[in-house]
């Protein structure tokens, strides 16, 4: 097919699409510019370069200088075609979209490096990991709201190899791990399965862990296992109590009760459960899968709850 040929069946093709819209009352060929132009500008604040843009929503570099700056003599527009706006509202960047020197949100990161300190990890031997000039950097990653994004993905890496294994583990003497440990959980960070890692480098995300965080049963999950109370909780819990404000004292009573005793054996069965499957044969996501949760959910209750060495008789 030569290219004008190509053009014309492209023609043809949107013709139709447009017709078809009609129809169904859903055509929308211009709509307002204004989010789509405020959605580029956060992601070029946040290091990913027009270019880059360009190359992942398909959507060329002069239309997206055209929505920013407009062209001369003429100021930008008020409305785009509907196609190139969702183009670029639908795009959602992951870490390894951006460039390697681009200064990107420190959030995900200070969030890997507090939740491996929750397993004794110290920034030291998270230092002799990474490239040589990080370990500097490590310490003032929590100070600092930007980091490049190769540290970023440098810092991942060593939090996907590391985040299920505790420091002692690997050789680091068992009481700086205590003490680092200990210095976290007083810091209220949150560990490495209180994250989903689809999530944690999101800065509107909150740490779930619980598995119900969010709900009246995190609110006792939390009280239960000796967990600090997170926000989310707390806030779901007082509405719980604002909720059955009319109940009787005895009946108030009996309700904490039952959402009380919900609470305290779900975790244990779910461990339980989790480690007659993997016996069998079954993976973490397989087990979660089969018992219900998600596989973030599964690790904290496997966590929470430790097997209980039976001896022998």
């Amino acid at each position: 097919m030569t290219r004008t040929e190509a053009q014309r069946a492209a023609k043809t093709h949107n013709q139709r699409r447009r017709r078809r819209l009609m129809a169904y009352g859903q055509w929308q060929p211009m709509v307002d510019a204004q989010p789509a132009r405020q959605y580029v500008l956060r992601l070029q604040a946040g290091g990913l370069s027009l270019a880059s843009q360009a190359a992942k929503t398909g959507i060329p570099v002069p239309t997206l200088c055209g929505l920013l700056y407009g062209k001369n003599p003429y100021p930008p527009s008020k409305r785009i075609r509907s196609e190139t706006a969702a183009a670029i509202l639908s795009f959602t960047p992951t870490l390894d979209d951006y460039p390697a020197g681009a200064r990107i949100d420190a959030t995900g990161t200070v969030r890997r490096l507090r939740a491996l300190a929750h397993l004794g990890w110290t920034s030291p031997t998270i230092g002799d990991r990474l490239p040589c000039s990080a370990p500097r950097t490590i310490e003032q990653a929590g100070r600092s709201p930007k980091l490049t994004a190769q540290l970023a993905r440098s810092v991942r890496a060593v939090y996907t190899e590391l985040s299920n294994v505790a420091a002692e583990e690997m050789g680091v003497t068992p009481w700086i791990a205590r003490r680092r440990r200990n210095y976290a959980i007083a810091q209220g960070w949150a560990p490495p399965a209180a994250w989903d890692d689809d999530t944690i480098d999101d800065p509107n995300a909150q740490p779930d862990w619980t598995g119900f965080c969010g709900t009246d049963r995190g609110w006792w999950t939390h009280r239960l296992e000796h967990i600090t109370v997170c926000e989310p909780c707390q806030a779901a819990h007082d509405q719980w109590l604002q909720d059955r404000k009319h109940l009787s004292q005895g009946e108030r009573y009996q309700a904490l009760g039952r959402a009380r005793a919900e609470a305290s054996n779900r975790g244990a069965a779910i461990a339980e459960d989790a480690r007659e499957l993997m016996r069998l044969g079954a993976d973490y996501e397989t087990a979660a899968q089969r018992i219900g949760v998600t596989r973030n959910h599964l690790q904290q209750e496997l966590l929470r709850h430790p097997e209980l060495r039976k001896e022998a008789a």
